[in-house]
């Protein structure tokens, strides 16, 4: 269908325990233990799963859609988001489409007006829809190319508003409070981030022009109030969350596309300068940096001691994340666009590669599993319980089960 627009004492007590800290650990990264409501997981962007199958059993196919995608765009595409009854997906032909969590069909699909943009642009370079979307309880939130970002009842796919916020909106929303803080681009090679309403759209407050593009999606530190968020002029943006006051500025030496990651004090993110930047939350003073061999569009996973990235020269890498050196790498047989997803039951990595595999790690970096997919994977893999959801270049979306 298609629609517009804690012997037992002691036991317990350290069950209880545990359930405290997840349910800690879930307030503060947006986490539930069977739904993926957003980019990375939750508002902080650690990309960090709190539950999954450690690798014993190999992940098989339960279904796959059609291929959806209407052309070729040499960027990070949107990913999976996932509640109890579906996963929701955007497309390059500016489509946001819900599939049945179980069987991979199609519950209802919303044209954005970058639908109908797309319809007229000639060639194979399509933008539609590129960020991930983002749920609550009720609606679903997404951004499109044209530069509106819309709220859509998650039951029916009926639009319950939308608002023109700039020219083009390639990065995905980040809800948190009640709040939906979202980077918009202008035709001026400018952006700023607007903190919405999600119940009724209106803006709360935006912040200054950033002087570049924000194609990377906004990072909040909850604790602080402060958000993060890079742009193509190299530079990552501190502000206070409530008011979109500035804080500071930290300056990378190449474009900052990727969505910055934030635990224990530090932000981290890779650059188009060929390094990963580790850079103090109270000041933006530099920490440390990580040296790669080709750009990045990967967006750093933070889990307990270490940052797990990858980049355009194949590797996915993973560091200290207080000093920066190097605990593992491991190679693919194409640049890494994919951002990893962690698995916090034992730090085991779940990625992509645009050599069209799908991989499964052990935490200390060796190969679990290889899934082979139809195209390459620019996409982050959403993973709850025993099942992984990733979408391809060829816009065909995967459900991936584990017994």
């Amino acid at each position: 269908m298609h629609l517009k627009l804690s012997t037992c004492v002691v036991l317990l007590t350290l069950f209880s325990a545990c359930e405290r800290e997840l349910d800690i650990f879930q307030e503060k990264s947006g986490f539930s233990a069977t739904i993926f409501t957003q980019f990375r997981g939750g508002p902080a962007h650690n990309g960090v799963s709190p539950t999954g199958v450690s690798p014993n059993h190999k992940y098989q196919l339960r279904w796959k859609s059609e291929p959806m995608a209407i052309g070729h765009y040499l960027a990070s595409k949107s990913s999976p988001t996932v509640d109890d009854d579906n996963v929701y997906v955007g497309m390059d032909d500016g489509v946001l489409r819900a599939l049945n969590r179980r069987t991979g069909k199609l519950v209802w699909s919303v044209a954005t007006h970058s639908f109908y943009t797309e319809q007229e642009r000639d060639g194979d370079t399509h933008f539609g829809i590129h960020g991930t979307p983002a749920v609550d309880d009720r609606y679903v939130y997404i951004g499109d190319y044209d530069g509106y970002l819309y709220a859509i009842d998650k039951q029916d796919g009926t639009l319950v508003w939308e608002r023109k916020l700039g020219d083009s909106i390639g990065a995905s929303p980040t809800i948190y409070g009640g709040y939906i803080y979202m980077a918009v681009e202008y035709a001026t090679m400018d952006g700023r981030i607007f903190a919405v309403n999600a119940e009724n759209g209106e803006t709360r407050w935006k912040s200054p022009l950033l002087g570049a593009h924000a194609h990377s999606s906004v990072t909040l530190d909850m604790d602080n109030r402060l958000m993060f968020v890079g742009a193509n002029n190299g530079k990552l943006y501190c502000f206070a969350m409530d008011t979109g006051t500035q804080r500071w500025v930290y300056a990378a030496e190449g474009e900052i596309k990727s969505t910055a990651a934030v635990a224990d004090g530090a932000v981290f993110a890779t650059a188009f300068d060929m390094q990963l930047h580790a850079v103090s939350v109270d000041d933006g003073s530099a920490l440390f940096t990580v040296q790669m061999d080709d750009v990045s569009l990967s967006s750093p996973a933070v889990f307990e001691n270490s940052v797990v990235f990858g980049s355009h020269d194949s590797r996915l890498v993973s560091v200290d994340d207080s000093t920066g050196e190097i605990q593992w790498t491991f190679d693919t047989d194409a640049p890494i666009l994919s951002s990893a997803t962690i698995i916090a039951n034992d730090g085991s990595v779940v990625f992509g590669s645009r050599d069209s595999h799908l991989y499964i790690l052990y935490p200390d970096g060796r190969l679990f599993q290889k899934i082979e997919v139809a195209s390459g994977i620019s996409s982050v893999p959403a993973v709850l319980e025993n099942e992984i959801y990733v979408s391809d270049n060829s816009g065909t979306v995967y459900g991936f089960v584990s017994d």
